[in-house]
């Protein structure tokens, strides 16, 4: 219990540093000098970055170790439009609607967001907002396609999850998935779609204004 612990405060403080630009796209991470900053040996240090290369905002390359995740404009420039297409897939006609325990915790995910929204370590906002989207998207019976969204966000995450930095931001955010809940809940397709492209564009603007201090 006590190495998950740890794992999961190494978790936390890498991903705060990697979202607030103290550790920068492309750069490598020195592991035996994050192991004597973070008061930790290399075994959960390997472990935590293992789980940001699974959400995306580390890499590892041969011969370096661990790097931030970086993309080229060029990459990126087609994996948010490629996002846009295949999450419309998701709200296809053959679209599940949630049940009430599903539309209980999408509440319970963005109420813990709206806690956030002013907080120092906002970066904690991360995972619940994975979460929140992993069960909307779970609601699709197009698994293949549900898979490749899951790819794609891995890609761009690192920018993607960056548009959270401001507090502003973060309001909006809450907003959107206010109404894509109500959407849901009232089970109104075409209120879905457009709450749904409002969340993504602003996302995608958002990242895109970051994108271009670092690419």
């Amino acid at each position: 219990m006590l190495a998950a612990s740890t794992t999961s405060r190494v978790v936390a403080e890498l991903r705060r540093r990697v979202l607030v630009g103290e550790l920068l796209p492309g750069e490598p991470l020195r592991q035996a000098t994050l192991a004597d900053e973070l008061g930790t040996s290399r075994v959960p240090l390997r472990e935590a970055m293992l789980v940001l290369a699974a959400e995306g905002l580390l890499v590892h390359q041969p011969n370096r170790g661990f790097v931030v995740a970086k993309r080229s404009s060029d990459e990126l420039a087609q994996i948010h439009p490629l996002l846009g297409m295949l999450e419309s897939e998701l709200l296809a006609d053959d679209f599940v609607w949630p049940n009430h325990a599903v539309l209980t915790r999408l509440r319970t995910l963005t109420k813990r967001m709206s806690g956030l929204i002013d907080a120092a370590h906002w970066v904690d906002i991360v995972p619940l907002n994975r979460e929140f989207h992993r069960l909307l998207w779970a609601q699709s019976p197009r698994n293949l396609v549900v898979e490749e969204v899951e790819r794609l966000w891995t890609l761009a995450s690192a920018y993607i999850i960056t548009s959270y930095s401001t507090v502003a931001r973060r309001r909006a955010a809450v907003e959107e998935h206010q109404a894509i809940i109500e959407a849901l809940a009232s089970r109104d397709m075409d209120q879905l779609r457009a709450a749904h492209a409002a969340h993504r564009d602003s996302t995608r603007d958002e990242a895109d204004a970051w994108i271009k201090g670092f690419v």
